[in-house]
């Protein structure tokens, strides 16, 4: 029997949902309580968004890291918290239900039930998928695989390329920058002249757009895309100038940058109280469900960041409370690992 068939069988003190770098922080911050530990996760792969979405992305708001590649944070994580505390991760797990048996909770999922003492949702915004480019603009769809993309698994497939690039936010002026040096050349392309990026970003973006390394085209949107087989050039139409001549641009490559859907999927027909597809939690990261804890971009409260930094935080914060239920007589307050070094270890040893 493998160590995940026996998991089935074990009684944990926290099941942890989502394998996001959250989901990764809880499970190292339960290792550090002396709490046992399970992670699933609906998705193929540990990472979530970092892996799934953006693994070659820099990453640049992780303190401690002044950039580090969304695939490397991961690894680190990995190392951190699965590795250094023994933690068995169900991938291609997902969990439909919650019930309860005793003074456990029970997760019912399409695997199997697993049993815990207590809960810790840890997802992003749940399950999520690229946005496309509205039909008023043009159906992209005939050119996925031959040029237009939405996710970066590699940045080798641009070297040497002309990419457009499509959006606003922040991932599109991250892209811009992650490419600067393998792209052969970057168009950005925005429908508004306003940004949704952040500040610091969207400065550096129009620095190399002074610079000419970037062309900036706004307020445009893609009407055509020419090509035999293959991107070859794409036509942009003013979105405030109705007498304004259409651009075309010569590029090899689209990415479309416009933001992902996302579902809470079954945890919708839990119990939850939700606000605009978010968990509610409290100071303590309660939900209104029993034994029921929650970190991430998947809560929301007054006054909520959704920065991989402050779901870090929020994890410590979840596990506490959640550690704190099952052994009421063990402090809040950790003691520091500076004095003592992770469990198991000899204390003052690095």
């Amino acid at each position: 029997m493998t160590q995940l068939e026996s998991d089935f069988d074990e009684v944990r003190d926290i099941t942890i949902i989502g394998a996001g770098p959250v989901g990764l922080s809880t499970a190292f911050w339960a290792g550090m309580r002396h709490a046992s530990s399970r992670i699933i996760d609906s998705l193929p792969d540990i990472g979530g968004q970092c892996t799934t979405l953006y693994p070659e992305k820099w990453i640049f708001d992780v303190p401690g890291h002044p950039r580090v590649l969304a695939s490397d944070l991961i690894s680190q994580l990995r190392e951190q918290s699965l590795e250094q505390f023994d933690v068995p991760v169900h991938l291609e797990t997902t969990a439909e239900r919650i019930s309860y048996e005793d003074d456990h909770v029970v997760l019912h999922t399409n695997r199997g039930d697993l049993r815990s003492r207590t809960v810790i949702l840890s997802g992003g915004h749940g399950a999520f998928e690229p946005k496309k480019l509205p039909v008023s603009d043009i159906d992209m769809s005939p050119w996925e695989g031959r040029g237009a993309y939405y996710l970066v698994s590699e940045k080798s497939a641009f070297a040497g390329k002309r990419v457009v690039i499509v959006g606003g936010g922040d991932s599109a002026f991250d892209w811009v920058v992650n490419l600067l040096d393998t792209a052969v050349h970057i168009t950005l392309v925005h429908r508004r002249d306003a940004f949704r990026a952040h500040e610091a970003t969207v400065a550096e973006v129009m620095s190399h757009v002074e610079s000419g390394r970037v062309d900036l085209q706004v307020p445009y949107v893609i009407k055509d895309v020419q090509g035999d087989g293959r991107v070859e050039s794409v036509t942009l139409h003013n979105t405030t100038d109705e007498d304004a001549q259409p651009l075309t641009v010569d590029c090899d490559a689209v990415l479309l940058q416009l933001g992902f859907s996302t579902k809470l999927g079954p945890l919708k027909t839990w119990g939850f109280e939700l606000d605009k597809g978010a968990v509610v939690v409290d100071h303590l990261m309660r939900t209104n469900l029993d034994k029921v804890w929650a970190c991430g971009d998947i809560t929301t409260f007054d006054g909520k960041l959704k920065l991989i930094a402050t779901g870090f935080a929020e994890s410590a914060v979840a596990v506490a409370q959640a550690v704190h239920s099952i052994r009421p007589d063990m402090k809040i307050q950790p003691v520091y690992s500076t004095n003592t070094g992770v469990p198991g270890a000899v204390v003052g040893q690095v």
